[in-house]
């Protein structure tokens, strides 16, 4: 196993982990080390065997290919000197290939993905955790999956399971609903003192139910400590559960349920294509278990993430501001027509800020002989070309900048600029969330360093007026 959970390092484990089987590397040639090796999203998409992407951006292919371009990085292994070096893109999870395992971690720390994931299913509390620590034999691309179910799954039960009226029959002495003729002739001739008789029933969803536990089971040969929130659900579905296998139509039929169409059900979607992740991913694995041969396992961008968690930060402490990530088109007649996808754009009147996300180490180093520093180039470029053209529609442009997930401490002086191209009246900021200690305070201090700004921008403006 090859685990890596930073940027970059040397770990000692790779040259242990040296197979005589195929390993990776762009042209999927028969190397017979791993001292050598890159894979880009667009490679793992491509392999014949199972490789899985799970986005949160859901069915939304627009946000999803901007965050998942062909040419992003998974992994990197470089050789240099005596030293072999991983370089980690945005993504986490687990995959194999020539017999060899690779596992990409939390760049961040386990605490601040969970802080992550409870946002992302709208949970603001400080002290929520699904399930405890992570054991050493969970993947993350499966602890992001159980986690976001079970946590889902907990809070769409709180109007029971999926239900829809569906036609039941009966056989006893009272008749329930309408005579079934049919049953009737059939069975009740000569009359012996029961009648066939067919009603409809409000009942749960058999397809939705089975689907459901279904992932449970999975979840809980992982470890019981997973499914301990819905401890009071796991009964009433293994009580309904019809026993059958539960296949890919299966799963088909769970989703397009007429149940769902009630709008009390709607958060079971989510649940079940949750549900539907956690069974092909065992799929996948009981796949790869029986061979030897290559094979690709799930991939979870958590730029995707860390974008959606900053976006709900700012939702919940600035409710009288628009918080959204617009798709502009820009040259819209011309054959080189173009969306600009801002991460997040706050709007409150003619007011404006902009800020893009960026899921990457930030040490505060600027440009120097070897590079541009941690804010990249193009980075840089992008967040200040969204600022212009909304500078250009005549809002009042407040602040702009990049944000990161911090690992020390936040300077105001080297990381705020009270000006931006020279015009005073807008900021430009590189911020963030700082990822250590208490969380919840860390948030709280980028929202007062965000709500400082735009009081001093609008205090400008008012004595400009």
């Amino acid at each position: 196993m090859i685990q890596a959970n930073d940027n970059c390092y040397p770990p000692s484990e790779i040259l242990k982990a040296q197979k005589e089987s195929p390993t990776l590397s762009p042209s999927y040639s028969k190397a017979k080390d791993i001292s050598n090796l890159r894979l880009t999203l667009g490679d793992f998409l491509a392999a014949k065997k199972g490789s899985y992407l799970f986005s949160f951006f859901g069915n939304d292919d627009e946000k999803r290919n901007q965050k998942n371009g062909g040419d992003e990085l998974i992994v990197e292994i470089n050789r240099r000197e005596d030293k072999s070096y991983i370089q980690t893109g945005n993504y986490l999870g687990r995959f194999r290939h020539g017999g060899v395992d690779f596992e990409i971690g939390s760049r961040f720390g386990e605490a601040f993905l969970k802080r992550m994931l409870n946002f992302y299913n709208d949970v603001y509390l400080d002290d929520v955790d699904v399930f405890g620590e992570r054991s050493s034999k969970l993947d993350f691309s499966r602890f992001i999956l159980y986690y976001l179910f079970v946590q889902s799954l907990e809070k769409a039960y709180l109007l029971g399971l999926p239900r829809t009226y569906q036609s039941v029959q009966h056989h006893e002495m009272r008749l329930k609903g309408r005579l079934d003729i049919n049953r009737f002739i059939k069975h009740d001739i000569p009359f012996v003192g029961k009648i066939a008789s067919v009603s409809r029933e409000l009942c749960e969803a058999q397809e939705i139910v089975d689907v459901l536990h279904k992932a449970v089971a999975l979840i809980e040969c992982d470890g019981n400590a997973m499914t301990k929130n819905i401890s009071h659900i796991k009964p009433h579905l293994r009580e309904k559960n019809s026993g059958g296998y539960v296949s890919k139509q299966t799963i088909a039929k769970a989703q397009s349920s007429k149940a769902l169409l009630n709008p009390i059900f709607s958060p079971y979607k989510k649940v079940l294509r949750y549900a539907e992740y956690i069974i092909r991913l065992n799929g996948l694995q009981e796949s790869a278990s029986a061979s030897d041969e290559t094979y690709f396992g799930y991939m979870v961008n958590v730029a995707e993430l860390f974008e959606i968690y900053v976006t709900k930060l700012l939702q919940h402490e600035f409710p009288d501001w628009v918080v959204s990530s617009p798709k502009i088109e820009l040259y819209g007649k011309q054959f080189y027509a173009r969306k600009i996808i801002p991460d997040i754009v706050m709007q409150r009147g003619n007011q404006v800020l902009v800020f893009d996300t960026k899921y990457k180490r930030m040490n505060y180093s600027g440009k120097n002989q070897y590079g541009p520093g941690d804010v990249d180039r193009n980075d840089f470029f992008q967040i200040n070309t969204y600022m212009s053209y909304y500078q250009q529609q005549g809002m009042t442009l407040v602040c702009g900048g990049l944000l990161y997930p911090l690992s020390g401490g936040h300077q105001v002086d080297q990381c705020h600029s009270v000006h931006w191209l020279g015009n005073t009246a807008v900021a430009f900021i590189v911020d963030g969330i700082v990822v250590g200690g208490d969380i919840g305070q860390n948030e709280q201090e980028f929202i007062r360093r965000v709500k400082n700004l735009v009081n001093m921008k609008e205090g400008q403006q008012l004595k400009a007026a």
